[in-house]
Protein backbone atom coordinates (compact mmCIF):
# COMPACT_ATOMS: atom_id res chain seq x y z
CA UNK A 1 0.00 0.00 0.00
CA UNK A 2 1.59 3.37 -0.93
CA UNK A 3 1.61 6.17 1.81
CA UNK A 4 -1.37 8.03 0.21
CA UNK A 5 -3.49 5.06 1.38
CA UNK A 6 -1.83 4.51 4.60
CA UNK A 7 -2.93 8.34 5.27
CA UNK A 8 -6.25 8.08 4.22
CA UNK A 9 -6.37 4.74 6.69
CA UNK A 10 -4.59 6.88 9.50
CA UNK A 11 -7.76 9.83 8.91
CA UNK A 12 -9.68 6.35 10.03
CA UNK A 13 -7.67 4.82 13.23
CA UNK A 14 -6.25 8.86 14.70
CA UNK A 15 -9.23 8.48 17.50
CA UNK A 16 -7.87 5.37 18.70
CA UNK A 17 -4.37 5.73 18.40
CA UNK A 18 -5.00 8.83 20.47
CA UNK A 19 -7.32 7.01 22.52
CA UNK A 20 -4.61 4.64 23.24
CA UNK A 21 -1.26 6.51 23.60
CA UNK A 22 -3.29 9.46 25.32
CA UNK A 23 -3.41 8.42 28.59
CA UNK A 24 -0.76 6.48 30.96
CA UNK A 25 -3.88 4.89 33.37
CA UNK A 26 -5.66 3.49 30.13
CA UNK A 27 -2.39 2.27 28.34
CA UNK A 28 -1.27 0.97 32.20
CA UNK A 29 -4.47 -1.10 32.52
CA UNK A 30 -3.91 -2.96 29.20
CA UNK A 31 -0.28 -3.55 29.72
CA UNK A 32 -1.12 -4.91 33.52
CA UNK A 33 -3.83 -7.45 31.90
CA UNK A 34 -1.94 -8.44 28.90
CA UNK A 35 0.08 -10.30 31.66
CA UNK A 36 -3.23 -12.10 32.92
CA UNK A 37 -6.58 -10.79 33.80
CA UNK A 38 -6.86 -9.21 37.28
CA UNK A 39 -9.61 -7.13 39.48
CA UNK A 40 -9.36 -3.84 40.87
CA UNK A 41 -7.49 -4.99 43.75
CA UNK A 42 -4.91 -6.86 41.76
CA UNK A 43 -4.44 -3.60 38.99
CA UNK A 44 -4.17 -1.15 42.09
CA UNK A 45 -1.28 -3.23 43.24
CA UNK A 46 0.18 -3.43 39.60
CA UNK A 47 -0.40 0.22 38.65
CA UNK A 48 -0.48 1.88 42.12
CA UNK A 49 -2.95 3.99 41.41
CA UNK A 50 -6.54 5.28 43.24
CA UNK A 51 -9.41 2.94 42.69
CA UNK A 52 -11.35 5.51 41.22
CA UNK A 53 -8.50 6.46 38.58
CA UNK A 54 -8.75 2.47 37.69
CA UNK A 55 -12.18 2.74 37.51
CA UNK A 56 -12.63 5.63 35.31
CA UNK A 57 -9.83 3.84 32.60
CA UNK A 58 -11.46 0.73 32.76
CA UNK A 59 -14.67 1.98 32.18
CA UNK A 60 -13.39 3.78 29.15
CA UNK A 61 -11.86 0.62 27.76
CA UNK A 62 -15.00 -1.59 28.43
CA UNK A 63 -16.81 1.23 25.99
CA UNK A 64 -14.18 0.52 23.74
CA UNK A 65 -14.56 -3.06 23.80
CA UNK A 66 -10.69 -3.47 24.55
CA UNK A 67 -11.53 -4.84 27.93
CA UNK A 68 -14.91 -6.72 29.63
CA UNK A 69 -15.22 -7.61 33.27
CA UNK A 70 -16.47 -11.27 34.09
CA UNK A 71 -17.25 -11.28 38.00
CA UNK A 72 -14.85 -8.96 39.60
CA UNK A 73 -11.69 -9.48 36.91
CA UNK A 74 -10.98 -7.74 33.99
CA UNK A 75 -9.78 -9.32 31.20
CA UNK A 76 -8.39 -8.04 27.48
CA UNK A 77 -10.94 -8.86 25.12
CA UNK A 78 -9.77 -10.18 21.74
CA UNK A 79 -8.96 -7.34 19.69
CA UNK A 80 -7.86 -5.96 22.93
CA UNK A 81 -5.21 -8.27 23.25
CA UNK A 82 -3.99 -7.40 19.80
CA UNK A 83 -3.78 -3.70 20.58
CA UNK A 84 -1.60 -4.56 24.00
CA UNK A 85 0.70 -6.42 21.93
CA UNK A 86 1.53 -3.94 19.33
CA UNK A 87 1.19 -1.32 22.19
CA UNK A 88 4.11 -3.18 23.85
CA UNK A 89 6.10 -3.92 20.37
CA UNK A 90 5.78 0.24 19.66
CA UNK A 91 6.80 1.09 23.20
CA UNK A 92 10.06 -1.49 22.86
CA UNK A 93 10.38 0.35 19.88
CA UNK A 94 10.51 3.52 20.89
CA UNK A 95 12.68 2.45 23.59
CA UNK A 96 15.63 0.90 21.13
CA UNK A 97 16.09 3.59 19.64
CA UNK A 98 15.60 6.57 22.52
CA UNK A 99 18.37 4.20 24.46
CA UNK A 100 21.20 4.19 21.34
CA UNK A 101 19.75 7.05 19.17
CA UNK A 102 23.39 7.59 17.64
CA UNK A 103 23.86 4.10 16.75
CA UNK A 104 20.37 4.00 14.60
CA UNK A 105 20.60 7.70 13.73
CA UNK A 106 24.12 7.61 12.09
CA UNK A 107 23.92 3.94 10.40
CA UNK A 108 22.51 2.12 7.79
CA UNK A 109 19.56 0.19 8.44
CA UNK A 110 18.29 -0.16 4.68
CA UNK A 111 19.65 -3.88 4.26
CA UNK A 112 18.12 -5.58 7.84
CA UNK A 113 14.92 -6.99 6.57
CA UNK A 114 11.67 -5.01 6.90
CA UNK A 115 9.97 -7.83 8.87
CA UNK A 116 13.03 -7.59 11.24
CA UNK A 117 13.04 -4.18 11.56
CA UNK A 118 9.44 -3.93 12.29
CA UNK A 119 10.67 -6.20 15.35
CA UNK A 120 13.22 -4.01 16.55
CA UNK A 121 12.23 -3.67 19.90
CA UNK A 122 13.12 -6.70 20.41
CA UNK A 123 17.00 -5.59 20.83
CA UNK A 124 15.63 -2.76 23.58
CA UNK A 125 17.22 -4.98 26.23
CA UNK A 126 20.79 -4.32 24.84
CA UNK A 127 23.86 -2.11 25.87
CA UNK A 128 26.09 -0.36 23.51
CA UNK A 129 29.97 -0.67 24.08
CA UNK A 130 31.69 2.12 22.34
CA UNK A 131 35.50 2.74 21.94
CA UNK A 132 37.10 5.82 23.99
CA UNK A 133 40.41 7.64 24.06
CA UNK A 134 41.93 4.97 26.98
CA UNK A 135 40.49 1.76 24.99
CA UNK A 136 39.70 2.34 21.50
CA UNK A 137 39.85 -1.55 21.07
CA UNK A 138 36.55 -2.11 23.89
CA UNK A 139 33.92 -3.83 21.58
CA UNK A 140 36.45 -5.83 20.40
CA UNK A 141 38.03 -7.15 23.32
CA UNK A 142 34.76 -7.35 25.14
CA UNK A 143 33.12 -9.60 22.08
CA UNK A 144 36.43 -11.36 22.52
CA UNK A 145 35.49 -12.20 26.49
CA UNK A 146 32.01 -13.41 25.59
CA UNK A 147 32.98 -15.87 22.81
CA UNK A 148 34.55 -17.51 25.56
CA UNK A 149 31.00 -19.21 27.55
CA UNK A 150 29.92 -19.77 23.96
CA UNK A 151 28.79 -23.08 22.47
CA UNK A 152 26.77 -22.67 19.24
CA UNK A 153 28.14 -19.26 17.46
CA UNK A 154 26.63 -17.86 13.75
CA UNK A 155 27.78 -15.04 12.16
CA UNK A 156 27.60 -13.03 8.97
CA UNK A 157 30.82 -10.73 8.12
CA UNK A 158 31.13 -7.89 5.61
CA UNK A 159 34.59 -7.21 7.27
CA UNK A 160 37.95 -8.31 7.77
CA UNK A 161 39.81 -8.27 11.48
CA UNK A 162 42.94 -9.50 11.66
CA UNK A 163 42.32 -11.84 14.60
CA UNK A 164 39.66 -13.68 12.34
CA UNK A 165 41.18 -16.82 11.55
CA UNK A 166 42.40 -17.14 14.84
CA UNK A 167 39.34 -16.34 16.87
CA UNK A 168 37.55 -19.16 14.35
CA UNK A 169 40.63 -21.48 15.02
CA UNK A 170 40.38 -21.25 18.62
CA UNK A 171 36.42 -21.74 19.32
CA UNK A 172 36.93 -24.63 16.37
CA UNK A 173 39.68 -26.46 18.49
CA UNK A 174 37.09 -26.23 22.10
CA UNK A 175 33.91 -28.11 20.23
CA UNK A 176 32.01 -24.63 19.47
CA UNK A 177 29.59 -25.67 16.41
CA UNK A 178 29.93 -22.19 14.06
CA UNK A 179 28.02 -21.24 10.96
CA UNK A 180 29.86 -18.17 9.42
CA UNK A 181 28.60 -16.50 6.17
CA UNK A 182 31.17 -14.01 4.88
CA UNK A 183 30.59 -11.46 1.40
CA UNK A 184 32.83 -12.67 -1.62
CA UNK A 185 35.37 -9.64 -1.02
CA UNK A 186 35.85 -11.18 2.56
CA UNK A 187 36.33 -14.69 0.74
CA UNK A 188 38.87 -13.75 -1.23
CA UNK A 189 40.97 -12.13 1.50
CA UNK A 190 41.11 -15.25 3.43
CA UNK A 191 44.09 -17.58 3.44
CA UNK A 192 43.42 -20.86 2.08
CA UNK A 193 45.95 -22.28 3.43
CA UNK A 194 43.64 -21.78 6.65
CA UNK A 195 40.36 -22.09 5.35
CA UNK A 196 40.93 -25.39 4.10
CA UNK A 197 41.87 -26.27 7.90
CA UNK A 198 39.71 -24.88 8.60
CA UNK A 199 36.76 -26.12 6.62
CA UNK A 200 37.74 -29.77 7.34
CA UNK A 201 36.36 -29.66 10.57
CA UNK A 202 32.60 -31.23 11.51
CA UNK A 203 32.10 -28.18 13.87
CA UNK A 204 32.49 -25.19 10.99
CA UNK A 205 30.42 -24.61 7.91
CA UNK A 206 31.33 -21.70 5.83
CA UNK A 207 29.03 -19.71 3.53
CA UNK A 208 29.59 -17.07 0.88
CA UNK A 209 26.77 -14.67 -0.05
CA UNK A 210 26.65 -12.71 -3.89
CA UNK A 211 25.77 -9.52 -2.09
CA UNK A 212 25.77 -6.25 -0.07
CA UNK A 213 25.63 -6.94 3.26
CA UNK A 214 25.89 -3.92 5.80
CA UNK A 215 25.45 -5.38 9.37
CA UNK A 216 28.39 -7.64 10.94
CA UNK A 217 26.57 -9.64 13.38
CA UNK A 218 27.32 -12.97 15.52
CA UNK A 219 24.47 -14.86 17.49
CA UNK A 220 25.05 -17.54 20.24
CA UNK A 221 23.65 -19.67 22.32
CA UNK A 222 24.02 -16.63 25.27
CA UNK A 223 24.92 -13.39 23.38
CA UNK A 224 24.29 -11.34 20.27
CA UNK A 225 26.81 -8.84 19.23
CA UNK A 226 25.61 -6.54 16.28
CA UNK A 227 27.62 -3.58 14.47
CA UNK A 228 26.68 -1.40 11.78
CA UNK A 229 28.02 0.59 8.57
CA UNK A 230 27.94 4.58 8.51
CA UNK A 231 25.54 5.98 6.76
CA UNK A 232 29.38 7.18 4.99
CA UNK A 233 29.54 3.71 3.73
CA UNK A 234 32.66 2.64 6.30
CA UNK A 235 31.72 -0.14 8.86
CA UNK A 236 32.34 0.98 12.30
CA UNK A 237 34.41 -0.56 14.28
CA UNK A 238 33.99 1.48 17.76
CA UNK A 239 30.46 1.06 18.54
CA UNK A 240 28.65 -2.99 19.25
CA UNK A 241 25.38 -3.36 20.28
CA UNK A 242 25.55 -6.43 22.74
CA UNK A 243 22.48 -8.01 24.27
CA UNK A 244 21.91 -11.59 26.37
CA UNK A 245 18.47 -10.99 26.46
CA UNK A 246 16.06 -14.05 24.52
CA UNK A 247 14.05 -11.91 22.27
CA UNK A 248 17.18 -10.03 20.96
CA UNK A 249 19.07 -13.12 20.40
CA UNK A 250 16.16 -14.44 18.60
CA UNK A 251 15.99 -11.87 16.72
CA UNK A 252 19.44 -12.17 15.76
CA UNK A 253 18.75 -15.89 14.84
CA UNK A 254 16.32 -14.67 12.26
CA UNK A 255 18.61 -12.00 10.76
CA UNK A 256 21.13 -14.87 10.03
CA UNK A 257 18.62 -17.11 8.52
CA UNK A 258 17.41 -14.67 6.31
CA UNK A 259 21.01 -14.56 5.24
CA UNK A 260 21.63 -17.88 4.69
CA UNK A 261 18.98 -18.42 2.37
CA UNK A 262 20.89 -16.37 0.25
CA UNK A 263 23.95 -17.86 0.65
CA UNK A 264 26.38 -21.13 -1.00
CA UNK A 265 27.90 -23.44 0.91
CA UNK A 266 31.64 -23.07 0.60
CA UNK A 267 33.16 -26.38 0.40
Amino acid sequence: MNSKGIYEQYDEAADLLKFLTSSNVRTGILLSLNESSKNLTGLKQDLNLESSTIIHGTSKLEKRDLIFKNGEKYSLSQIGKIFALKLINLIKTIDTIKSHEKLWLNHEIDRIPEELLLKIGDLNDSILIKSDFTNINKPHTNFIQLLKQTKKMKGVSPVYHPDFPEIIATLISKGVDIQLIVTISILKILNRGILNELLSKKNFKLYVIDEEVREAFTVTDNFISFGLFIVDGIYDYSMDLISDDKNAIVWGQKLFEYYLKKSKKVN
